[in-house]
């Protein structure tokens, strides 16, 4: 038996790219896949940290945005840099249960919360919690951890 990652009324976040949006009884809503949800917190709760809870095989990674420096001594904020490139080392935050077979299984996690990891340029998606930038990223894009 399958079970769905979510219940009724908690809150979601997914990819912005993600879903379909459909008109229901007059309302509009998002049609999204349970791959396509990033994180969850319960229902009359904000999106904190200690609220966020991570579903299947998704690793919640703290990235920090460093300025960069040139030989002589200038700071180039990320902004303004010609490469655009998104940082991918960071610090596990948040952890899944990981991924159920089709079995019923669930295969175990390969990191904890604390490791540093690199993975995949460009995987993942960001998300902002309380003014910080976190990067969830799939346990098959983490190439390493240390």
């Amino acid at each position: 038996m399958l079970t769905v990652p979510v219940q009724p009324g908690e809150g979601v976040v997914y990819g912005k790219y993600d879903g379909i949006e459909v008109d229901y009884d007059g309302e509009k809503h998002s049609l999204i896949r349970d791959e396509d949800i990033l994180v969850k917190y319960p229902l009359g709760k904000t999106l904190t940290l200690e609220s966020v809870e991570v579903i299947n095989d998704n690793v919640l990674v703290h990235v920090e945005t460093k300025e960069e420096e040139t030989i002589g001594g200038l700071l180039i904020a990320s902004s303004s840099s010609s490469s655009k490139k998104r940082p991918s080392t960071g610090t596990v935050a948040k952890v899944g249960p990981g991924r159920r077979t089709m079995t019923g299984t669930v295969t175990p996690m390969e990191v904890a919360e604390g490791d540093m990891v690199k993975f995949r340029d460009f995987a993942g998606n960001e998300v902002k919690i309380e003014g910080q930038e976190y990067s969830v990223v799939r346990m098959p894009d983490i190439l390493a951890k240390f």
